[in-house]
């Protein structure tokens, strides 16, 4: 953003819990290049209606460096996909970054 860089990358900032899964928002659409390559999504933040009626764009860098849990119906995941959740569930500790909760 304006040019500025971050020191980590997203592996680091949650290695270092400087990054966490802590908000929720649905996504509304997204904006296909002519490959079918994703260049934005649009959202429905979870905080409600207030500026845009609650909707925001997201760039596609911004989406793959900040999103970390995603649902979605089994029906639009590609058989790759498929095919790692045939393989057994990692537990995680209840104090892992993923279950990081807004303050």
């Amino acid at each position: 953003l304006m040019g500025t860089t971050f020191g980590m990358d997203k592996k680091q900032r949650i290695q270092t819990f400087s990054s966490g899964s802590s908000h929720a928002m649905t996504l509304m659409a997204v904006d296909l290049d002519e490959n079918g390559k994703s260049k934005k999504w649009m959202v429905e933040n979870s905080w409600g209606p207030g500026a845009n009626n609650g909707h925001l764009i997201m760039t596609d860098e911004w989406f793959n460096e900040y999103m970390f849990r995603l649902v979605i119906e089994k029906r639009y995941i590609t058989d790759k996909v498929k095919e790692v959740m045939k393989q057994k569930p990692v537990r995680l500790a209840a104090w892992d970054p993923m279950f990081a909760e807004e303050e």
